[in-house]
């Protein structure tokens, strides 16, 4: 039987390769090659954390299934912490889930929220596995550039936007550019994506890698912003 018969789905083959393993393959043919793509820490997690995860497993409910959200301590932990550092109120925890990493949870936000053919606006130059997940639920990417000082130019993401827009996507501090966003302008599209009924996808994984005084913000934390704002951490 051809084999050609049991291939990948056209959308899914219309899905960018990740760029990691491409450099990778072009290091190792180009020996001597240093790479500067992938930063990867040099030092074990804290002590408290290894002692925890050695706990973890010992009591007969932690082999159970449990709340689909994640633990009801787990996820009281996590408010408490968005309240202390990112000043952002959820009045009940079910607003929180816990999944396996932000990407795991940006694939998840765009399915809940697009239907294929359904827009995504990201910030170019874009972390790859947001454009990835996008394709392979059958949306489309689009890319508006940043300026100069690799800020959102939010005159740009208003024209981008059209009747197939669902959200747009913002990385601060960001990947792969390192730059952290001035207040202002997220404040400015929260704003848009209210005002054009959008989703703002906040995505804030890196929100400790900040430098030279630069400071971190949520946009979750604009009143208001409950119903239209996703954020990952």
């Amino acid at each position: 039987m051809p084999r050609d018969r049991f291939s990948a789905s056209h959308r899914l083959q219309q899905v960018q390769d990740p760029i990691i393993p491409i450099v990778a393959d072009m290091i190792s043919h180009n020996p001597g090659t240093i790479s500067l793509g992938q930063g990867v820490v040099n030092y074990p997690p804290p002590k408290s954390v290894m002692h925890k995860t050695r706990q973890f497993g010992r009591e007969l409910d932690k082999h159970l299934y449990s709340e689909v959200g994640g633990t009801r301590e787990l996820r009281q932990t996590i408010k408490s912490k968005l309240s202390q550092e990112n000043n952002i109120i959820v009045n009940d925890i079910d607003q929180i889930m816990v999944t396996a990493g932000s990407n795991m949870a940006f694939l998840n936000a765009i399915m809940a929220i697009s239907e294929p053919g359904d827009e995504i606006i990201l910030l170019r130059p874009f972390y790859f596995n947001h454009d990835m997940a996008i394709s392979m639920l059958g949306c489309n990417t689009i890319a508006v550039d940043c300026d100069e000082n690799y800020q959102p130019d939010l005159a740009a993401l208003r024209q981008a936007i059209s009747n197939r827009t669902r959200a747009i996507v913002t990385v601060s501090p960001n990947n792969p550019t390192g730059a952290v966003y001035d207040e202002s302008i997220l404040r400015d599209i929260n704003t848009l994506c209210l005002d054009k009924g959008l989703f703002h996808i906040t995505d804030e994984a890196y929100e400790y890698f900040t430098y030279d005084g630069s400071e971190h913000f949520s946009p979750a934390s604009i009143s208001g912003s409950e119903d239209h704002t996703i954020s990952l951490f």
